[in-house]
């Protein structure tokens, strides 16, 4: 889906903010501290329900205000219209509405808005904990299969239920039966993020040829237990251990994604400008194989898009982005430190300050 219209209210320093955006290419243009990028947090909001940056949701209503409200008007793929509103208060209420309808279930919303975003920190993607690799992957999974979602909320709940269990050293017919649940959520989460990674991976391998090719890349899949054996061997064999920590030490949320460049750890080899765009291609390419797969298509939020890459680099970035086809929101202090590939294109501009937005 595009977004033809958004419209902020008491959001972070906008006390109204509404705009219009291009069906592609999208500059936000403004001085650090404006808003740029309070803009595109508000798009990712849309399509996760919580912000990128650091903090509690407190600190994304306005100063003196009780909730934020993000509301927006976009056109999917088959040209049917939707409307989408977003709104939460300073005491955790939130209130989601699709299409006019008040739903329960965030994914209902998220999934007519899948947003990539790529910032300075994404490289954290590689550089952080196995958590971040782990909901990149079930980001991808969720929006290729919807039904995933069931699945993997189902898995988490029963793995903080076996925990308590595990953590009281309790041994009973309660625990058996959290266990087995464990096994058969546990196992079809596993299967379906190894059917996902399957597909993806080798595509992700031919941007990379292309991004990065100096270098020859390998990424696994771990799936948290050993590849030999099933979900409940694998516990069999380290129920002492888990007995002995107090918590599950083998499951799909203990999978991770190995990644190396020429052999080594690509946090090892890589300079952080390659790091990040390792990371971009990693990001465009699961957008491109959304749509490959589904026919929807990503909204892509890039912030500081010249941070730390050179000429090249952003010139390959660049024109990956543009041949997604997909909705752009770019921001830059001004309209000349970005690529002449952005700007020569087809765009709108937008100039964000002091908590307002002007379009150019």
């Amino acid at each position: 889906m595009h977004i033809d219209a958004l419209t902020l209210t008491d959001f972070r320093n906008f006390k109204e903010a509404k705009l219009s955006p291009e069906r592609q290419i999208n500059l936000i243009i403004g001085d650090n501290g404006s808003g740029k990028t309070s803009l595109l947090e508000s798009i990712y909001c849309l399509g996760s329900g919580r912000s990128f940056r650091p903090g509690t949701h407190k600190q994304i209503i306005r100063h003196d205000t009780f909730s934020f409200t993000i509301f927006a008007r976009g056109t999917d793929e088959q040209g049917d219209k939707h409307t989408l509103g977003f709104q939460r208060d300073r005491e955790g209420l939130v209130k989601i509405r699709v299409d006019g309808d008040l739903v329960r279930r965030f994914g209902q919303m998220a999934k007519l808005v899948p947003v990539q975003l790529m910032t300075p920190e994404t490289v954290e993607l590689v550089l952080g904990g196995p958590k971040l690799r782990r909901q990149f992957l079930d980001w991808g999974v969720f929006h290729v299969e919807h039904r995933y979602i069931e699945a993997i909320t189902g898995f988490n709940h029963v793995l903080k239920q076996r925990n308590s269990l595990l953590k009281q050293r309790l041994q009973s017919s309660e625990s058996a039966y959290w266990e087995a649940k464990f096994v058969e959520l546990g196992e079809q989460v596993a299967k379906e993020r190894k059917g996902y990674w399957n597909g993806f991976e080798p595509v992700l391998q031919e941007r990379l040829k292309h991004f990065l090719p100096q270098y020859q890349f390998k990424i696994q899949l771990k799936q948290g237990w050993d590849a030999e054996l099933t979900l409940r061997e694998a516990i069999e064999r380290n129920k002492s251990a888990e007995e002995r920590y107090g918590h599950a030490i083998v499951g799909p949320h203990k999978a991770e994604l190995k990644m190396t460049a020429n052999g080594e750890d690509v946090k090892a080899i890589l300079s952080r400008g390659q790091l990040k765009l390792f990371v971009a291609a990693i990001k465009v390419v699961q957008g491109e194989y959304l749509f490959a797969q589904t026919g929807v298509q990503c909204i892509y939020l890039v912030d500081d898009i010249t941070a730390e890459l050179d000429a090249d680099s952003q010139q390959k970035f660049c024109e990956a982005l543009i041949a997604t086809k997909a909705q752009l929101f770019v921001s830059a202090i001004n309209k000349g430190e970005l690529p002449d590939i952005i700007t020569s294109a087809d765009t709108k501009m937008f100039h964000v300050e002091h908590g307002t937005v002007k379009e150019l």
